[in-house]
């Protein structure tokens, strides 16, 4: 009988506008009659949906502590379990002449690069789990085939594209109250703006950016504990001690490869991460966000500071999208290995992009969304560096995309861009990047 009360509901509203004379009403009255009837109507087809799939449709840009829409869906199930995803196919067509004229072609690809799986069961309202499984570039790692002849003699064996499946993040939530909460297991750093909501159609860009790939490694996870929560009118926060990261495996590239992954992650050093954010009007959005901590680079190596520190802003006004995003990383030069490619790593890293789009559809009466953009990224991954190291002006880059996304509906991308990639040593590529991107 459940799912019928919105349609008995719908029939009672009607019946209450229609069923008994009323005095002649002026044209204002009547537009803001039909406007509330049409607010009703939508709300009640919304709730007939949810009781029908057991959770609420997933908004464009809707967030429930902390994560992306589809990740986060499992919050809006009544109880029981909840399935979503998304995935990604990308081209990406590169340059075959370098910045400085230098004739070095690349190949070009055509990548299935992610299908993602999320599921969450709701124990009860106070307790939940939630997890997102990755399946990376189509196949899994290590994977061959095998040629034999027909006596069954192996005649060639070749590896395929290596791809991964990785589990991202694995968490129980035991949600006590709207300003304290408790978080466990395999959590997402909450650094930036990517590494929580990765989902294509919430980012401009058929590509992540840059700076969110390198200074801020995504996706970024560890094993640990924390909090989370809302206080006053628009603040939240989430905080986390997890394992630190392995520094014997950075190099000049940058921290990323130090990630643990929480596959049997070194505990022997941890970590401090967490995040403001203050909502001040609907559609603004600024913070700051940090991590801090001890990783271990080699065995009788003194610990290894690492502290990263990042203040962002994102702002959706009238069909315009800004975002602005400025971090900092410093590492402990005295607690780097006498040689090798974790010497290297930058000792102090820092960036900053900004980008603004404007949606051309946004004031007509419709769902689809056409948003033109441009961004401009700075990237310093050796700002400074180790004594004796030689900085690598290659990691001083500049990187210019302009591009459009189409929507058909908000839960699906079509994206297209152009990358104009500058570097301090002149040996930067261009190219051009197209994606489709979706999420349920």
């Amino acid at each position: 009988m459940k799912p019928l009360l919105p349609v008995l509901s719908l029939a009672l509203a009607a019946a209450s506008l229609n069923g008994q004379e009323a005095p002649p009403r002026t044209a204002p009255e009547t537009e803001k009659r039909v406007a509330e009837l049409e607010r009703r109507l939508d709300a009640l087809s919304r709730e007939l949906e949810s009781q029908r799939s057991g959770a609420e449709m997933p908004g464009a840009g809707e967030r429930r502590h902390g994560l992306a829409p589809a990740a986060s869906k499992v919050y809006t199930v009544k109880a029981g379990l909840s399935i979503g995803g998304y995935g990604e196919l990308v081209y990406e067509n590169f340059s075959a002449h370098l910045e400085n004229g230098t004739y070095s072609p690349k190949t070009n690809s055509l990548d299935f690069y992610r299908q993602i799986l999320y599921a969450g069961y709701k124990f009860n309202e106070n307790l939940l789990f939630n997890m997102e499984l990755e399946f990376e570039h189509a196949y899994t790692a290590g994977s061959q085939t095998v040629t034999k002849n027909a006596s069954g003699v192996v005649t060639d064996v070749k590896a395929n594209r290596p791809g991964d499946v990785e589990l991202e993040f694995a968490y129980l939530d035991f949600l006590l109250y709207r300003s304290f909460n408790v978080r466990a297991g395999m959590v997402p750093i909450p650094v930036g703006f990517i590494n929580e909501t990765h989902e294509p159609p919430t980012f401009l860009g058929a590509a992540r950016p840059a700076l969110e790939r390198t200074l801020i490694p995504t996706t970024w996870r560890e094993n640990g504990a924390g909090v989370h929560g809302e206080w006053g009118e628009g603040w939240s926060y989430r905080a986390y001690f997890v394992a630190g990261l392995d520094g014997s495996r950075f190099s000049k590239s940058g921290i990323g490869g130090g990630r643990q992954q929480g596959a049997r992650s070194i505990a022997e050093s941890f970590a401090l991460t967490g995040r403001v954010d203050w909502t001040p009007l609907p559609g603004a959005l600024v913070g700051a966000s940090f991590f801090t901590g001890n990783s271990q680079p080699a065995d009788g190596q003194p610990s290894l500071g690492t502290r990263l520190v990042d203040v962002h802003a994102d702002y959706k006004w009238r069909g315009w999208q800004a975002r602005i995003l400025a971090v900092r990383l410093t590492l402990d030069a005295a607690g780097l290995p006498a040689s090798g490619t974790a010497r290297e790593v930058g000792t102090r890293q820092q960036g900053h992009y900004w980008e603004l789009g404007y949606d051309l559809l946004a004031r007509a009466d419709s769902r689809l969304a056409l948003v033109p953009f441009v961004r401009a990224e700075r990237i310093q991954r050796q700002a400074e560096v180790a004594p004796g190291v030689v900085r690598d002006s290659a990691l001083d880059e500049r990187i210019t995309t302009a591009g459009f996304v189409f929507k058909p509906i908000p839960q699906v991308a079509v994206k297209a861009d152009y990358s104009r990639i500058r570097n301090a040593a002149s040996t930067g590529r261009n190219q051009f990047t197209a994606a489709l991107g979706y999420y349920f």
